[in-house]
């Protein structure tokens, strides 16, 4: 019995004590500045802090991880050239005019490939996306067409256009669309290059959002 009484005895005294302690914290927490609960937190719960960031760490990714497996590449449109501030503004323009909802999947706009007159930056970086079958539509100036043009890289801009070809076959060259002057890409300066032309990769993935992107650029 002495036995159980002394236990009993203990804690009690603990409970008393964490008790007591609390109500310390609780008077010293209110008039503690922000520095000083910043510093009580990381010292005594710094353990506690590091599992939970690590923890939201985790569902953020997982979450991540899990959406872009779930949700499919609508349009991955490359500008070479482009504006970086206008990207996000692009996304929701052409979202708006496709009708494309954020559930519908995924809209890619690469807007940070230099026009640097096809030098070995830009060379790189486009011909490993073209070569990852990541470039569904292509915004570029005149010498970057040309290139991969005359290598047969794009599609037959007519064929892919059809009956809407006759409103536009002043603009139709070979394998794409030169935009006229004063077009959307000029106006919203999306790129800073004179003539733009657009074109549609042999290897695209999402040719019939491509062509909906080079009508969008048409209006």
């Amino acid at each position: 019995m002495r036995t159980e009484d002394t236990e009993r005895d203990m804690k009690e005294e603990r409970k008393e004590e964490v008790l007591k302690e609390e109500e310390i914290v609780k008077e010293a927490w209110g008039s503690m500045t922000l520095g000083k609960k910043t510093e009580y937190l990381w010292m005594y719960y710094r353990g506690w802090l590091f599992g939970a960031l690590l923890l939201i760490t985790v569902v953020c990714l997982g979450v991540m991880t899990y959406k872009g497996k779930q949700m499919p590449v609508l349009l991955n449109a490359v500008i070479v050239g482009g504006n970086d501030l206008k990207a996000d503004w692009l996304e929701e323009s052409f979202a708006g005019y496709a009708g494309i909802e954020e559930e519908d999947g995924i809209l890619r706009f690469r807007t940070n490939i230099p026009d640097d007159g096809g030098g070995m930056t830009s060379t790189t970086a486009l011909t490993t996306l073209m070569g990852a079958e990541a470039v569904d539509v292509l915004v570029c100036p005149e010498n970057v067409y040309e290139e991969y043009g005359s290598q047969g890289g794009f599609l037959d801009m007519r064929e892919l256009l059809g009956d809407r070809a006759k409103e536009y076959e002043d603009m139709l060259t070979d394998h794409g669309i030169c935009l006229r002057s004063g077009n959307l890409a000029q106006k919203e300066e999306l790129t800073a290059y004179d003539e733009v032309y657009v074109a549609i990769p042999v290897n695209s993935q999402n040719p019939e959002m491509a062509v909906r992107f080079v009508e969008y650029l048409l209006q």
